[in-house]
């Protein structure tokens, strides 16, 4: 009896083995089939491009600029903007290269600041206290830790490495407790 049950035993196992084994076969390929491709960079879905193939449509977009400036060419209008007249599209087309002109990286002034001086800012400057200590000089609303993102108040301490703007020009600034190093970019004055 043992001998017939070992022998069914055998011919389910023999059965389900390659059941499932099919099975997990067929899933496996399934998932590998179902998986998006990812795109390597530089294959035909996330191609490279050359810096002559950019500058190549650059040119392309500038001289359908300059048409449409002369009123010879036209420009398609963004989607749901379809009642755009020429005049609109030549100010649009105009905004978008002085935008582009006009755009410049203003360096950060490294600038040492011995200790028991002021620095009065102008609205708009951003600085980066790098070595040393300063107190905020400021009114009810203080200076702006952009990177925080909170206002300092007067007499408070600037944490060093924060970026700081000051917000308008009314006599904010930094007083100086040790010397230090700050990078600025903006109107200010420094006064012993």
């Amino acid at each position: 009896m043992s001998a017939r049950k070992n022998s069914n035993r055998s011919s389910k196992r023999s059965i389900i083995y390659p059941i499932v084994i099919a099975v997990l076969s067929g899933l496996l390929l399934l998932s590998y089939l179902s998986t998006p491709a990812i795109a390597e960079p530089g294959s035909a879905i996330d191609p490279l491009v050359t810096q002559s193939y950019v500058d190549g449509r650059i040119a392309e977009l500038q001289a359908q600029i300059n048409a449409l400036q002369a009123g010879q060419g036209s420009v398609q209008p963004p989607a749901g903007q379809t009642n755009l007249s020429q005049a609109d599209r030549i100010a649009i087309a105009n905004e978008i290269l002085q935008t582009l002109g006009d755009s410049q990286v203003v360096p950060f002034t490294p600038l040492f600041i011995p200790a028991g001086s002021t620095l009065t800012a102008n609205a708009g400057a951003e600085f980066i206290l790098r070595s040393g200590s300063a107190n905020v000089i400021a009114g009810p609303n203080g200076l702006v830790d952009i990177t925080a993102g909170l206002d300092i108040a007067n007499g408070h301490a600037v944490s060093r490495n924060h970026l700081m703007l000051v917000p308008a020009t009314d006599g904010r600034g930094l007083y100086f407790t040790s010397d230090s190093w700050l990078m600025i970019k903006g109107g200010f004055i420094v006064a012993n």
